[in-house]
């Protein structure tokens, strides 16, 4: 801290450390105080507490019977431990010195620490502080325990979906993988063909194609709707083949819980305008414990010959 005067058009820093109207220096004041006998011009060794003068120089205040006095005009202070040069005092006078000690902060954390706005200070063990740098835009800070600090940046949870990837729907099978820091996945494909002969259009997740994709559906057969519950080897798009040569499907796949070990599920809406089942709705789950690393995009009646596909994740 620091004890201002003001000298009629400015502040002068009379005692302690620091700029008028900022921080200052963390520091401690002590106080002596001693009663005069009458006759002293200095001061020195225990006040009436028993407690020795001692002072930073250039930091110190006297008062005496509470008067500030001005240094190096009432009094003298070098030594750190005598104040010389007063007027005679009176017996009784009231000799007071406060004196302000600045001091280090022990295990300060150093403001060198963080580099950058937004610059997190963390701690990687006990009494270990670190820095997080700051995070992508629109992410979020979530713990894990497999990071130094126990932290990280993370895309945000629902509802911020972002778009991971796009393309157009060639060859035998489309692969998009990269996918096991997403939570929540939502797979657009549209205006879609194949090359060789109508087939049904489906999805593999982590290319499993065994029968743990636990269906339930509903379809209209153009006259009404139609539920249908099975045990397939793959979550299939359409409950009709793939027109040749005509690409009118579009398929909205949104799976969800993606991340954890647990089971992945599934809501699937899909409007063809051709064929007899020209609509359906699909609830699902894939019944393997474990987190969604890749999608693969495949068809049965050959290789992919039209289509788009766009990817969001969060």
């Amino acid at each position: 801290m620091a004890v201002k005067r003001y000298n009629g058009s400015s502040w002068d820093t009379v005692a302690g450390l620091g700029t008028q109207g900022q921080a200052a220096t963390s520091s401690t004041i002590t106080t002596w105080v001693k009663t005069a006998s009458g006759g002293e011009t200095s001061l020195s060794g225990n006040d009436d507490n028993s407690q020795a003068l001692s002072y930073t120089v250039g930091q110190e205040l006297l008062f005496i019977n509470g008067v500030l006095q001005k240094r190096g005009v009432d009094y003298t202070a070098t030594t750190g431990t005598t104040i010389t040069g007063l007027s005679a005092l009176t017996a009784n006078d009231i000799a007071t010195v406060w004196t302000v000690n600045a001091f280090s902060v022990t295990n300060a954390i150093s403001n060198t620490l963080v580099d950058a706005k937004g610059d997190l200070v963390t701690a990687t063990s006990a009494d270990v502080p670190a820095r997080l740098a700051v995070g992508a835009n629109n992410t979020v800070l979530t713990a894990d325990s497999s990071t130094a600090t126990g932290l990280k940046w993370a895309t945000s949870g629902a509802g911020n979906l972002a778009q991971i990837a796009t393309g157009t729907l060639s060859g035998a099978s489309v692969t998009i993988s990269g996918l096991s820091s997403y939570s929540e996945l939502l797979l657009v494909m549209y205006d879609y063909t194949n090359s060789t002969a109508n087939g049904y259009p489906f999805v593999r997740i982590n290319n499993n194609n065994t029968s743990n994709y636990k269906t339930y559906q509903i379809y209209y057969d153009a006259t009404s709707w139609q539920p249908y519950y099975s045990n397939l080897d793959n979550i299939y798009l359409s409950t009709d083949p793939i027109d040749r040569t005509v690409n009118a499907q579009i398929s909205a796949l949104k799976l969800t819980n993606c991340k954890t070990t647990g089971f992945t599920d599934w809501d699937l809406i899909n409007r063809s305008y051709t064929g007899t089942n020209r609509a359906f709705l699909q609830k699902g789950v894939f019944a393997v414990s474990e987190a969604v690393s890749s999608l693969v995009l495949l068809n049965g009646g050959g290789n992919w010959s039209a289509g788009t596909y766009i990817l969001w994740g969060a």
